[in-house]
C-alpha cells in the first residue's frame, strides 16, 4: 500500500515538473509576426486617358517602407526612375503590375517584415496635372505572440481598396 503510494507521490511530482517546463519553454517563445496586408484595386473604365481621350493601362507600384517620410516628400519623377536611391533604407521590397481600363479585382496579397510600418503606391499616370498619383498605407504593428496563446494565430491585416481613376489613387472603404 505504501509503494502505491510513492509511485502515486512520485507520478504526480513528475506530471508537474514536466508541466512547468513546458509552461517555462512556451512562456520563452514569444515571437514578432509581422503583419499581413490584402489590397484590392479596380481601375475605372476611363483610367490614364490621354489628349485623343482614349484610356490606357496604368503603371501601379508597391512599395513596402520602414517610414514613408522620405516618400511623401519625393516628386514623381523621382520616384519613377530611382526609387531605391531616393527612398534609400526606407525602402524595403517593391512590387509592379498594370491595371487595365476597367479592370477590377487586382489582388495583392503579402506580408510585411518587422521593420515594415508602410505601403506605398504609385500610379504612373500619362498625365499628373492634378492627380493623386500616390498613397501612403499604415501597416498594423508586427504582433507579439506566444505559443500558449493559441488565440493568437494571425497577426493584424491591412485590407485596403484602391481605385485607380481619371483624378488619381484614392483609397476606399468597401459600400463607398
Amino acid at each position: 500500500m505504501m509503494n502505491k503510494s510513492r509511485i502515486a507521490a512520485g507520478c504526480w511530482g513528475l506530471f508537474l515538473l514536466l508541466g512547468a517546463l513546458a509552461l517555462s519553454g512556451c512562456m520563452s517563445s514569444a515571437k514578432s509576426v509581422p503583419a499581413r496586408y490584402s489590397l484590392v484595386f479596380d481601375a475605372d473604365r476611363l483610367v490614364n486617358t490621354a489628349a485623343d481621350q482614349r484610356p490606357a493601362p496604368v503603371k501601379v507600384r508597391v512599395l513596402l517602407l520602414r517610414s514613408d517620410a522620405e516618400f511623401m516628400d519625393a516628386d514623381f519623377f523621382s520616384l519613377q526612375s530611382n526609387a531605391k536611391g531616393v527612398l534609400g533604407n526606407s525602402l524595403l521590397d517593391s512590387d509592379q503590375f498594370f491595371l487595365s481600363p476597367g479592370q477590377v479585382g487586382k489582388t495583392l496579397n503579402g506580408q510585411g517584415t518587422l521593420e515594415t510600418r508602410y505601403i506605398g503606391i504609385i500610379a504612373e499616370y500619362q498625365n499628373l496635372d492634378g492627380k493623386a498619383w500616390r498613397l501612403s498605407l499604415p501597416l498594423p504593428e508586427p504582433t507579439q505572440t506566444n505559443f500558449y496563446k493559441f488565440w493568437q494565430f494571425s497577426p493584424d491585416k491591412l485590407e485596403a481598396h484602391i481605385i485607380a481613376g481619371n483624378n488619381g489613387l484614392r483609397s476606399v472603404k468597401d459600400g463607398e
